[in-house]
């Protein structure tokens, strides 16, 4: 049993949350959960209700030992009497003999929303593996008082016992969590940071839907000069299909050079321009990204939350 402690800090208010992540290995924790099920645990900071597939499976906190492995759509639905708090909704995926935890602290917009997913694997070493991804990307990364790097990040071998992992990016509510690491797995951890408010881009939610996170350890480097908003080529509607850019936090979104979020920025565009579809597909997350033709010439790579499509 691995029990994870995670301390969230917004400002100078500080709030303090239990996760519990288990080895899902013996049965007899799970109340006759069958062998090749996965569990599912929810927890939030203000009373909430789940739906898996637009199925109500309770109110917060939620613990869903017997699930049948597969991709699922989880919608999380604040009850809060008083502030109106946002949903929030993500792909998950439910793998045998692994638990799956989503923790969340609802606020009144999405992009102020933080949502933290964990899950364990095991692994051929016996050493113990991080490996850490964010929404936004580029966060820095510290484990226990040293810096490691950005993010997405994968540090392959880590000392089994407690740490503290801090997670830290402009514009964005920094994180500090306490973890205990287990020597044979491999501990991953998705973590949407909470808007705070700065100008710094929204980027799709990290949702670990198909499989663990596969961070490099290795970040590929934007350009340093400053990018230009790109306008689209004609007001009038492209030849279906085509995709809409949604309204972003902070007036336009990223193009990068290939379908994830680690790749190198090519050029930002504008909430409500339009742009040809040329191909999509879903990341290891379960992120949809759509590639466009965004100066008429050049193609790119966007993200799928933050698009609407046209066919």
């Amino acid at each position: 049993m691995m029990v994870v402690t995670m301390k969230r800090k917004i400002g100078f208010f500080t709030g303090v949350l239990a996760i519990i992540l288990l080895l899902l290995g013996v049965a007899k924790y799970f109340g006759g959960m069958k062998p090749k099920e996965g569990a599912l645990t929810i927890q939030s900071t203000q009373p909430a209700s789940v739906f898996l597939d637009n199925k109500h499976i309770g109110r917060t906190p939620v613990q869903k030992y017997a699930v049948v492995p597969g991709d699922y759509t989880i919608r999380i639905v604040p009850e809060s009497t008083v502030a109106s708090l946002a949903s929030w909704q993500g792909s998950v995926k439910i793998a045998s003999d692994i638990l799956t935890h989503v923790n969340i602290n609802p606020a009144e917009s999405e992009f102020a929303t933080a949502v933290e997913t964990m899950w364990l694997e095991k692994i051929s070493s016996k050493v113990s593996e991080l490996d850490v991804v964010t929404n936004p990307d580029s966060a820095t990364i510290s484990l226990d008082g040293q810096t490691k790097g950005i993010t997405p990040l994968s540090l392959p071998s880590v000392a089994a016992g407690p740490h503290v992992l801090a997670l830290a990016s402009p514009g964005f509510v920094s994180q500090s969590i306490k973890i205990q690491t287990t020597a044979g797995y491999k501990l991953s951890a998705v973590v949407k940071l909470a808007l705070s408010g700065s100008p710094q881009e929204a980027s799709p939610s990290p949702t670990p839907a198909s499989g663990s996170p596969t961070p490099t350890g290795k970040t590929t480097p934007t350009p340093t000069g400053k990018l230009t908003p790109t306008k689209a080529v004609t007001s009038a509607d492209p030849v279906k299909p085509f995709v809409t850019i949604k309204d972003t936090p902070t007036g336009f979104l990223r193009v990068r050079m290939e379908p994830k979020t680690s790749a190198t920025e090519s050029a930002q565009i504008k909430p409500g321009e339009k742009y040809s579809l040329l191909d999509s597909q879903s990341d290891a997350k379960g992120t949809t990204w759509y590639q466009i033709k965004y100066d008429g010439t050049n193609k790119g790579w966007i993200s799928g939350q933050y698009a609407t499509k046209t066919e």
